[in-house]
């Protein structure tokens, strides 16, 4: 429960996931490399218990917390794009009226499906495996 105090923006994304991983690698990079107070959590490598939170609604899509507020999906992302300058701009577009509700709507429906039935698969491959 300790994580909960943590004076900056906690963002929790699917390391499994090629693509989810390869897109927040981008971003920690950047905010690593200018000191931002953004701490990037990997689904599988935490207890999301202890947050309130589950792998199955994570991996759903794009989860932030931020002064203990959770956002989720385009929402979580326009959040992200705040804490970093380089990324301001896309915060500002997708903060547009209409243009947040058309975002999310392709992002949950679209994208975020394609995601989360990409995970299932391999999660489903990977227990045959073993």
């Amino acid at each position: 429960m300790s994580d909960h105090n943590i004076p900056y923006t906690t963002v929790f994304f699917n390391g499994d996931c090629k693509i989810c991983n390869k897109e927040i690698c981008v971003y920690q990079t950047y905010g690593a490399g200018r000191g931002l107070p953004i701490d990037f959590k990997d689904i599988n490598a935490i207890d999301l218990a202890a947050f309130g939170l589950t792998r199955n609604e994570t991996a759903r899509q794009l989860h932030v917390i931020k002064n203990y507020e959770l956002f989720k999906g385009v929402k979580a992302f326009v959040v992200l794009w705040n804490e970093m300058p380089r990324y301001r701009f896309l915060a500002k577009i997708f903060s547009l009226p209409g243009v947040t509700n058309v975002a999310q709507f392709f992002y949950y429906h679209i994208i975020a499906r394609y995601l989360y039935a990409r995970d299932i698969k391999r999660l489903k491959k990977q227990r045959s495996i073993l």
